[in-house]
């Protein structure tokens, strides 16, 4: 039975006069199933100790805002404000539901939620474009099966995924002309990351070519070159600079320190450029990006206009995580518009479809396909490289936070007494903990990731009056041998675990 029969039996095509539509009631539980499914995910995660600092760095800007202390954090030497690290406003938005249950998993809901929500402005968008409700449903759930959004939902707590729904959301209602819910929805993702200001000045370039002007008015190209614009500098040029100190780590992601150094340095000095990053993997992002889609998205190329940014970003980048296609959350901002351009192209092909189209009398053929070639996707890098002996190299595509690795994570006996050593700690008392375990502390005012890490701080023990570590670790086990015997004592150590208090002077 094809997928227009199906349709037929369930009345799920739009028809003259039809008043009920079930079709919204399947996508309700679609978003209902992923909300539940990555929320049990979030909480092994968190039970099985794979979750680092990172979350417990941005839960304490999120406590600290409930106590009156705006985006305040510790964990940093050259910052002491979430805004000086990122512009990350989000985060205080998010604040009045985390205070009423204050626990990492409240955040974290918050993330999910808006991740599963971005499903309606997809279906929205095929619907309108494809004229046809299940193509709208098929494309809904292949947004939610795409490794990039759950994988990157999925590691820690990100606002990246956010931003995808928040552009989602935006780029419908700005193709419906509905100019103040889509400036709504722009906001939102400017709050999740200042970067997503270059796309909304790539959407103006958009907007101008598509001739918005003459169909909407000119403030649906004026107002998203002004927003992204006036933001983007605002927030590097003078919110983080006016909040920090000295070099931020996070320009030793680039090759001269910045993306337009690295930039400069492409085209000056290749050789160089190309000692210090992963050609081979930079070569495989793009296509395994496209992959899941059937490269469709090449077929309406300035959809892909708002993805240019982000892309150039992440080939600029010395990481290998930002290139990853199926993990992480770097490809937040990118994914909306391949989406997008994806249904664009679709919809061309209906008025004017390629000669072996002409052939297939259903218009679900290809949302079909799309989703069938996503579910092989997540199937192939998310199951079958995860639990078999087959590899990739790690810059080119891997799934450290896919569900595979996250179930065949195995308890171990010995975290037990970790526990009964945190229990030691005072509640407020200013802390440096290793990695896996600080988002299992209640958050305080001093807490630092007990590492010598630049990205965070190079001293963690200069304030700090406990250290937990863990000597198993290969970070925490040389920091702990260079302790000053005269300014430590050992509390109580089990199982490897340690626990030491700051000597009184």
């Amino acid at each position: 039975m094809t997928l227009t029969k199906i349709s037929a039996k369930l009345n799920l095509q739009n028809q003259p006069g039809q008043r009920f539509n079930v079709v919204p009631i399947f996508l309700a539980l679609l978003i209902i199933l992923y909300v539940g499914a990555i929320m049990g995910l979030h909480w092994l995660r968190q039970e099985r100790f794979m979750n680092g600092f990172d979350l417990a760095f941005y839960e304490q800007a999120a406590w600290n805002t409930g106590h009156g202390r705006f985006l305040e954090v510790s964990g940093t030497d050259f910052s002491h404000s979430l805004l000086g690290t990122d512009v990350i406003l989000i985060v205080a938005l998010m604040t009045p539901l985390y205070m009423l249950v204050q626990s990492p998993l409240t955040l974290l809901f918050q993330e999910t939620l808006v991740v599963a929500l971005g499903a309606i402005p997809v279906y929205w968008l095929a619907r309108d474009r494809l004229g046809n409700r299940v193509a709208g449903l098929l494309f809904a759930l292949t947004y939610l099966l795409l490794l990039g959004v759950q994988n990157g939902n999925l590691y820690e707590l990100r606002f990246r995924p956010m931003a995808m729904s928040f552009l989602l959301f935006a780029f419908y209602y700005y193709e419906r002309g509905r100019f103040w819910p889509f400036l709504a929805f722009a906001t939102l993702a400017l709050t999740c990351r200042p970067e997503n200001g270059l796309v909304l000045i790539m959407l103006a370039l958009y907007g101008f070519i598509k001739g918005r002007p003459k169909i909407f008015g000119w403030h649906f190209v004026i107002g998203p070159l002004i927003l992204g614009a006036v933001w983007f500098t605002l927030a590097t040029l003078v919110i983080i600079p006016g909040l920090s100190t000295g070099s931020i780590a996070l320009s030793e992601n680039f090759a001269g320190g910045s993306p337009q150094a690295a930039l400069i340095q492409l085209f000056t000095n290749p050789v160089e450029f190309f000692s210090d990053n992963s050609l081979l993997g930079k070569l495989c992002y793009l296509p395994l990006l496209l992959l899941p889609l059937l490269f469709l998205p090449l077929g309406s190329p300035t959809v892909l206009l708002m993805a240019l940014p982000l892309l150039a970003i992440n080939l600029l980048s010395k990481r290998p995580m930002q290139w990853n296609a199926y993990d992480y959350h770097y490809q937040g901002s990118i994914i909306p518009w391949l989406l997008a351009a994806t249904i664009f192209t679709l919809e061309k092909w209906q008025t004017k479809p390629l000669r072996f189209l002409r052939r297939i009398k259903s218009n679900l053929f290809l949302p079909g396909a799309v989703l069938a070639a996503t579910v092989a996707i997540y199937l192939l890098f998310n199951l079958i490289f995860s639990l078999s002996s087959l590899k990739l190299p790690d810059d080119i595509a891997r799934t450290d936070n896919g569900i595979a690795k996250i179930l065949t994570r195995k308890e171990q006996p010995r975290w037990e007494a970790g526990k009964e050593l945190l229990k030691l700690i005072p509640p407020d008392a200013p802390l440096a903990i290793t990695n896996l375990w600080s988002s299992q502390v209640k958050p305080r005012q001093g807490l630092w990731l007990f590492r010598n890490k630049t990205l965070y701080s190079v001293h963690p023990t200069l304030t700090a009056q406990y250290i937990f570590a863990d000597l198993r670790s290969a970070d925490d086990k040389p920091l702990i041998d260079e302790l000053p015997p005269a300014e430590w004592e050992v509390l109580d150590q089990k199982q490897d675990y340690i626990l030491l208090k700051k000597k009184k002077s």
